[in-house]
């Protein structure tokens, strides 16, 4: 529901706009972001704790959607209801840049998280050929493994998530099942089904292969960061490993609610990463930004656009203050630049 005080919208409106609390500030101590492998036991517990708790707070938007019970929600109904918004158009990075802060602050103002957001980065996985026995698939270190098939014909519960911290959860926001091209009220249970792309055994369970590990190696990421432009960069880099990586996994990683997937929030800070590394601390490509504004039309995009954000924020963001991690509203850098 809507926030019924003043102190509550107060908190409301604090933790959607906090990245805009630092605009005007120098960034002079950043918080390094660290790849999933470096935190500490501590580290991971207290992230997934929070990550937990964020999922079990009321919303506080979309007072009129249903579906939209959690705090959570409030991002995964943002993230689809804009889907053709903010994929496969010019502001895909910087839109997803601030998408991911703004998760990381409400981490910290919502559940009082005392950490940085990880990242994921799969290249590891990849080069050792051995996605699915990641240690980010790990039940008790991680965040649990592939859903297992079920007896229920109910659907969206036949391949639940039984293990690890988000285990045997229900959500209520997907696309359409069985209709994957409908956005609405779909209770179901957190999902994975960990998808090879090598079709299905007789069990009519998946045959992983090697979960299609060229699509994201350091092989394809040199290629991306041997492009020269942010348009071709960026149109490889989701179109291939960042697309990918949602494939692989599927489930509720799958469509456009992929935000259900708590391991989404580390594959866009990655994602996030390749884009910082390419940009480095060039002034050319700190400023690099190309591309059409609006999915499937020819209108040019341009450095100072708003970004749509619905009710998840206070104010449109705009794209030249998310293009350096280090300036602006942002205060970060990664482990690996």
């Amino acid at each position: 529901m809507l926030p019924q005080t003043l102190l509550t919208l107060a908190l409301a409106a604090t933790s959607f706009a906090s990245p805009l609390a630092r605009a005007n500030s120098a960034c002079k101590d950043p918080v390094v972001r660290k790849e999933w492998r470096e935190l500490t036991s501590a580290e991971k517990a207290e992230y997934i704790r929070a990550a937990v708790c964020v999922r079990n707070l009321p919303k506080e938007r979309y007072s009129h959607i249903n579906a939209v019970t959690s705090r959570m929600d409030d991002l995964v109904y943002t993230h689809f209801t804009l889907n053709t918004q903010i994929h496969f158009v010019a502001n895909f990075l910087p839109w997803h840049r601030w998408f991911v802060q703004l998760h990381e602050d409400l981490l910290k103002t919502e559940c009082d998280y005392k950490g940085v957001q990880p990242y994921w980065d799969w290249t590891i996985d990849a080069d050792k050929e051995d996605m699915k026995n990641s240690p980010l698939f790990d039940a008790k270190t991680g965040f649990g493994g592939d859903g297992q098939r079920t007896d229920s014909d109910v659907p969206g519960f036949q391949r639940c998530v039984v293990d690890g911290p988000f285990a045997n959860t229900n959500l209520t926001l997907a696309m359409g099942w069985p209709d994957m091209n409908t956005p609405g009220d779909r209770l179901h249970c957190f999902t994975r089904e960990f998808n090879g792309g090598l079709g299905r055994d007789e069990n009519g369970d998946q045959i992983l292969g090697d979960m299609q590990i060229t699509a994201y190696n350091s092989k394809v990421m040199n290629t991306i960061y041997g492009f020269d432009t942010y348009g071709k960069m960026s149109e490889m880099l989701e179109g291939l490993p960042h697309a990918q990586i949602h494939s692989i996994i599927f489930g509720d990683m799958g469509p456009a609610t992929s935000p259900n997937e708590p391991l989404f929030f580390l594959h866009h800070a990655n994602v996030d990463r390749v884009w910082a590394k390419w940009q480095g601390r060039n002034d050319t490509r700190l400023s690099d930004y190309s591309g059409f504004r609006v999915s499937e039309t020819t209108i040019p995009a341009k450095i100072t656009d708003a970004m749509p954000v619905m009710e998840l924020a206070e104010s449109e963001p705009v794209v030249k203050d998310y293009m350096d991690t280090l300036t602006g509203p942002l205060c970060y850098t990664y482990s690996d630049m």
